[in-house]
């Protein structure tokens, strides 16, 4: 029962990585001037890659995950000719400066277990507040201290949200081990659990 009642948002947590919108800017528009260098030699395509790079920008930074001492992650709005998404992008401090660390396949930052658990366990305390059926509440409390978030596993970022969906691995004394998608979202440097 208790899996199918994550709907209400839960808290948030803070942790400091963010990047600033003109930072992550500053830091985008090196690499495409650098790809837009790369395709210059190529007359046939120049114009078109070109233009298509110049239209890329970032219009927001939607929350950033420290990776190490160095490296963020952050996942960013970005508006182009080609229409909007997010997407995520590790970020390394040089100096004063950050620069995008060109990977490929880089992860979408996710909560911690012990971060998803509170949230877990937040939002069915909140249910247990609201619910009217005495028996109901109950075992939203039982839940509420006692549902453990064992994995978050398979974590990837809606490109046409905001939102982080990760696989959750939940176990519960009296119920057992279950498991459901949770979605969560990175806002600044809070995490909080979205609705159904």
């Amino acid at each position: 029962m208790c899996l199918a009642l994550l709907s209400v948002p839960g808290a948030a947590f803070a942790a400091d990585a963010a990047l600033s919108l003109e930072e992550a800017k500053a830091a985008f528009r090196l690499v495409i001037d650098a790809e837009i260098h790369k395709h210059a030699s190529k007359p046939s395509l120049s114009l078109l890659v070109a233009t298509m790079l110049e239209s890329m920008k970032i219009a927001a930074v939607q929350g950033c995950q420290p990776v190490d001492e160095v490296q963020t992650t952050c996942i960013l709005k970005i508006e182009g000719s080609i229409g909007d998404d997010y997407t995520a992008l590790r970020f390394r401090r040089d100096g004063t400066q950050w620069r995008v660390v060109e990977e490929k396949d880089i992860d979408a930052p996710q909560p911690t277990l012990a971060r998803a658990q509170d949230l877990v366990r937040g939002h069915l305390s909140d249910l247990a507040s609201q619910e009217q059926d005495p028996k109901t509440a109950a075992q939203y409390k039982e839940f509420a201290t006692s549902l453990t978030v064992t994995a978050l596993e398979s974590c990837r970022l809606e490109r046409d949200s905001d939102a982080v969906e990760c696989h959750a691995d939940l176990d519960t004394p009296s119920q057992g081990k279950g498991s459901k998608p949770l979605r969560f979202r990175l806002q600044g440097t809070n995490w909080s659990l979205l609705p159904d």
